[in-house]
């Protein structure tokens, strides 16, 4: 996958000098990497990181003295572990959040469909209204403008699984409110 991204480069200077980085490097850099991650899938993909900040700041990486390319080398797969490592830790923080109750929920989205179909949308509507900010622009993005949780968690400014989380808690309280609604009126 390296080669693929060195041979996209379109200045043929930048992309000489890049494969010379690659043919020298790439064994030892490829090697500190399954040190730091013990696993061949995962040290392909920093090599892939590191070459593609390197491709990225290469004016920079130009005027590094030969000398010293080696250690930069490793320090720039060192970094990209760190990185790597820090989003990991932040995904699995972000998916701690959320507690058992919330995970039977997302087994019973079948039922929050079946309160929504059987309600009228003026009693949604009047649910709707009552909801906290965060939670009504999660339904409102996702069913109304038909957003992916992606396109969401860029637009509102939060990671995916916090989107998933809010809409799960956003469903939850909008069936329970229309629960609420059709046992009052019994």
């Amino acid at each position: 996958m390296v080669i693929a991204i060195i041979m996209a480069i379109k200045d043929e200077n930048e992309r000489n000098f890049i494969e010379e980085l690659y043919i020298k490097h790439n064994k030892y850099m490829w090697k500190y990497a399954m040190y730091l991650t013990k696993n061949k899938d995962e040290a392909d993909e920093l090599l892939q990181i590191s070459f593609e900040k390197i491709i990225k700041c290469i004016d920079a990486v130009k005027k590094i003295n030969c000398c010293k390319m080696d250690s930069y080398m490793v320090s720039i797969v060192r970094n990209s572990y760190n990185t790597m490592m820090l989003k990991k830790y932040k995904e699995k923080e972000s998916l701690e959040y959320i507690d058992s109750d919330e995970l039977s929920d997302l087994d019973a989205y079948d039922d929050y469909e079946s309160v929504l179909e059987r309600s009228s949308s003026s009693d949604i509507l009047v649910a709707l209204e009552n909801m906290p900010d965060k939670y009504k622009m999660v339904l409102k993005l996702k069913y109304v403008y038909e957003f992916d949780d992606d396109q969401i968690a860029k637009t509102i400014g939060v990671q995916t699984n916090s989107v998933r989380m809010y809409k799960t808690r956003a469903l939850r309280m909008l069936a329970d409110r229309l629960k609420g609604s059709e046992y009052s009126e019994k």
